[in-house]
């Protein structure tokens, strides 16, 4: 774990947006992308004791806790992999919880399903219940978004969900269920022009949903600043990055870039 703000302290109870805390989601959610056996080191390094692992199939995240917290991480995928859920089968929309979700995305979270519910009954203080918190990238925040609403239907109270270049999961039925239940505390980061944030379309009836974090072209946090000034300061990223080495849109994916820009603006007291 590469932190440079080792000295940030986790808000264990925030009620509403904390910067602090999607520094440290955005740190477990790079670090669910490493070997089993450096992940546990990595997130001890986060104060966090205790540890399980979940890999099942093409689907890997981990549970991390310690008094006051506990974390669920789940890992995103390779852009081919991410392709192949796309397909005309996997796109269609099945029943799941709070609504309907993308069929792909909820098989692979039913695969570890089970080892996630059994890893948090042994992890969590019954004496003294941690906050609850989900994370994840890419396909690993479809993944984290479902595995919130499961963990909502089955009577958990999750403290707080933050995701990073997370596309589409569900229907207008699931998005608004899900903006209901975790209202101030679902919290959705799309980094300029990364484009898995647009997989899944509309036209399918998939739609979007949290309190968007719209990091610009500068690097900025912004809150959701309207389509038209999206759509004019994700033409300056792509005019930018023309003679740069790379796609804009795979780019601004990256989750390093997505922990840089957050580390930075909570350097900067933003």
């Amino acid at each position: 774990m590469t932190s440079t703000l080792s000295n940030v302290l986790f808000e264990s109870y925030a009620s509403a947006y904390s910067l602090t805390n999607a520094y440290w989601l955005a740190q477990a959610a790079q670090i669910a992308y490493q070997d089993k056996a450096t992940i546990q080191p990595a997130v001890a390094t986060l104060g966090l004791n205790q540890f399980e692992f979940l890999s099942r199939r093409d689907t890997e995240g981990y549970i991390a806790a310690n008094d006051d917290i506990i974390i669920v991480a789940f890992r995103g995928t390779e852009p081919t992999h991410l392709r192949d859920l796309m397909t005309d089968v996997k796109m269609h929309k099945v029943q799941g919880p709070l609504g309907d979700v993308h069929r792909g995305f909820l098989g692979a979270f039913n695969l570890v399903k089970d080892d996630l519910f059994s890893a948090i009954q042994r992890l969590r203080d019954k004496s003294h219940p941690q906050s609850l918190w989900c994370t994840g990238h890419s396909l690993g925040g479809a993944l984290a978004v479902i595995a919130a609403a499961q963990l909502l239907v089955d009577g958990h109270r999750v403290n707080g969900l933050y995701t990073f270049g997370q596309p589409r999961v569900g229907d207008e039925t699931f998005t608004t269920e899900c903006a209901r239940r975790l209202a101030g505390q679902y919290f959705r980061f799309v980094n300029n022009n990364d484009t898995v944030t647009r997989v899944a379309p509309r036209t399918l009836g998939y739609a979007h949903t949290g309190e968007v974090r719209y990091i610009d072209a500068n690097g900025q946090i912004q809150t959701d600043i309207g389509f038209w000034n999206r759509f004019l300061d994700r033409v300056k990223g792509r005019m930018e990055d023309f003679l740069k080495p790379g796609t804009d849109g795979l780019k601004d994916h990256s989750m390093r870039h997505y922990v840089e820009h957050i580390a930075n603006a909570l350097k900067s007291g933003v």
